[in-house]
């Protein structure tokens, strides 16, 4: 089974940052590219303008969906999917169609950006919201507003403003935070406020970005699906995970306590038994017994006599 099928299957899953890119129909990418060295790529306002223009007749020719973006000075950050698998001739365009009115416009020579840009493969809803924050308070982060709503090159004022019409399709991450899209924008926002407070320096290094990513998804989870004590939760799980056989007692109850912890977080059957490589018969065992065990429960006190 190849990587793509792997994908497709959620069995794996997270935020892929890979050599050889995983290009396929209706994935989701970060997209990043920068100026080489200490250069920049925006000088003036119309700059900024001139490559959210071209943005946008790339979106409707390639037939993108595009969720955020960043641009500062010296480097940019999209959230994108393709609908075909046209992402490197779509980037291609838009990169070369810049450098040529950059070099044009300042009547300079030689490459406007750094080499080929990185795009990372995003499968999973948690990394999609937390991407998305990331870039957001990219700019923050980078030092170039005292407050991250104030930043007027990114895409999150359409997050703010939910009546503005953009070619930019922020509806669908909102939609992910809440139905209700007023209540989704505050959310939305909520996690902004929360995902400050992530370290990280180095905006461009790949490291770095995952890290802070992963942090920002422990925040989505806690915020929107209650997936309380993630962290801690993850940790059990990988101490657990891979005993083919239990030996006492206590390592039975531990897989029964994170097994009801998963169906409480949220997490489907299929989840609970990728994480834990449990066969399906014995989850539902688990579930069984501890069904059991409550309506016993439950008629012992019928039965308790009235005082």
């Amino acid at each position: 089974m190849d990587i793509i099928e792997n994908i497709n299957q959620k069995r794996i899953k997270g935020y892929l940052t890979t050599k050889q890119r995983i290009i396929f129909e209706g994935g989701i990418y970060h997209v990043t590219q920068r100026a080489p060295g200490r250069e920049i790529l925006f000088v003036e306002d119309r700059d900024y303008l001139y490559l959210l223009k071209l943005l946008k007749e790339i979106v409707e020719k390639f037939d993108l969906e595009l969720y955020a973006f960043a641009l500062l000075p010296n480097h940019l950050h999209l959230l994108l999917s393709i609908q075909q698998g046209n992402l490197s001739q779509a980037m291609k365009k838009l990169f070369e169609r810049y450098a040529e009115y950059f070099n044009k416009k300042y009547e300079r020579k030689g490459h406007v950006f750094c080499g080929r840009y990185r795009a990372s493969l995003c499968n999973d809803d948690s990394y999609f919201l937390a991407i998305s924050s990331y870039i957001h308070l990219n700019p923050y982060k980078a030092g170039l507003c005292a407050n991250f709503k104030d930043y007027r090159w990114s895409s999150l004022r359409l997050y703010e403003d939910i009546s503005k019409e953009s070619f930019i399709n922020h509806q669908k991450i909102l939609f992910l935070v809440d139905s209700d899209i007023e209540k989704a924008r505050e959310k939305y926002l909520e996690i902004l406020s929360e995902s400050i407070k992530i370290q990280g320096t180095n905006l461009l290094n790949v490291a770095s970005l995952k890290m802070a990513i992963k942090e920002s998804v422990h925040i989505v989870e806690q915020k929107l699906w209650k997936r309380k004590d993630s962290k801690a939760l993850e940790n059990l799980i990988e101490n657990f995970r891979g005993k083919k056989r239990l030996v006492n007692l206590q390592e039975r109850q531990t897989r029964k306590y994170l097994v009801e912890q998963l169906l409480a977080n949220g997490y489907s059957l299929n989840e609970i038994s990728r994480k834990l490589s449990l066969s399906r018969m014995s989850l539902h065992r688990i579930i069984y017994d501890k069904r059991q065990k409550q309506k016993s429960l439950n008629v012992t006190k019928k039965d308790r006599p009235k005082m």
